[in-house]
């Protein structure tokens, strides 16, 4: 379980080795662990946490549809 798990399963959305509309403004923190399981990414709440908030320290943009929601969801912006 690693933070760089989380950057591979965005690497493969971005790609289309993971089809985009297996996420969606909606996914929730869960539905992303359990997509990057079923795809051999294992990863805990606390990776997915410590990804976003390095991408916005580093003023990087969030990835897209689901970023925004999910790290409102984490506590980590606000609405």
């Amino acid at each position: 379980m690693s933070k760089s798990n989380v950057e591979e399963l965005e690497s493969r959305l971005t790609s289309g080795a993971i089809p985009a509309d297996a996420v969606s403004k909606d996914s929730t923190p869960a539905d992303l662990i359990k997509l990057g399981s079923g795809n051999g990414l294992a990863f805990t709440e606390d990776d997915l946490s410590s990804f976003l908030r390095l991408r916005i320290a580093n003023a990087e943009s969030l990835p897209r549809p689901w970023g925004w929601a999910v790290a409102r969801q984490l506590g980590l912006v606000r609405s």
